[in-house]
């Protein structure tokens, strides 16, 4: 066997696929498990309206809004307990250029952790009660939101997220901390958003980004790893191989409305 062909070999065995047996049999925990409780419920509140079937069809919408929200919110505690087990065996820890080995304990429980989050994520963006999402977040944990956070549908990173208060994720962006660096290296670094900024629709943010207060980043832009961007600007999406630049037009116009904004509060104050 040649060189090359043993280290194509040695690769290929750490970039080696998850673990179907476990993985699989967690999904169906936490998707099936709450089914049952809800399905008995619905069969209660059957029975006990079987006398009178037109009231029972006038609140039928109801119980059903109602059931539903009861298996999202059982859905998200069932995630969570475990992740509380996967946290006990191996803490979640930050990283730059990290090996991406699937026989570590590091690197498998932060992809089972990522595998478990995706189905509460995606039920709650497909259901009347978009709101849980922030709640859904901190009860997940390595998770921080604000107040008056809006998140559209969207990626929220597997864990290490910080939104402050009054920030906006718009549809279709990506906030990934963790980043595949080449084929078995690995970066987990958190992402940071500032009070009061922006993402447009379909704006990508890696790992270790940082934003400002009042930065706002326009559609369709991406900011590479390990990024700081400034307050109070203007970013859109750039050219000739760059993936954003400062929007000097728009930067100007929002500084002078947030200066204008100041000045009213001072003089509304005193």
């Amino acid at each position: 066997m040649t060189g090359e062909s043993k280290n194509n070999e040695e690769l290929h065995f750490k970039i080696s696929d998850l673990n179907l047996g476990i993985y699989i049999p967690i999904h169906f925990f936490i998707v099936l498990t709450p089914i049952y409780p809800v399905f008995y419920l619905l069969l209660i509140y059957l029975k006990v309206f079987n006398y009178n079937l037109q009231i029972g069809l006038i609140f039928l919408p109801l119980v059903i809004l109602g059931l539903t929200f009861l298996y999202i919110v059982l859905v998200v505690y069932l995630t969570k307990f475990i992740l509380v087990l996967s946290h006990w065996r191996s803490k979640p820890r930050e990283g730059e250029n990290m090996e991406r080995d699937f026989n570590s304990r590091l690197v498998f429980h932060y992809h089972l952790r990522g595998f478990v989050k995706k189905f509460p994520l995606w039920l709650i963006l497909r259901s009347p009660f978009h709101f849980l999402v922030p709640w859904m977040l901190k009860t997940f944990g390595l998770y921080s939101i604000g107040k008056n956070v809006l998140i559209y549908d969207s990626w929220i990173g597997l864990e290490f997220i910080y939104l402050e208060d009054n920030t906006i994720v718009g549809i279709g962006s990506v906030l990934s901390s963790h980043l595949v660096d080449g084929m078995n290296r690995l970066t987990i670094k958190k992402i940071k958003l500032g009070k009061n900024s922006q993402l447009g629709h379909d704006v990508l943010l890696a790992p270790g980004v940082e934003l400002g207060e009042y930065t706002i980043i326009r559609s369709r832009a991406g900011v590479p790893k390990l990024e700081k961007l400034k307050a109070a600007t203007v970013y859109k999406s750039g050219f000739d191989n760059s993936l954003y630049k400062r929007d000097v037009k728009g930067t100007k116009i929002l500084r002078s409305r947030l200066e204008m904004i100041r000045k009213n509060g001072i003089s509304k104050a005193t």
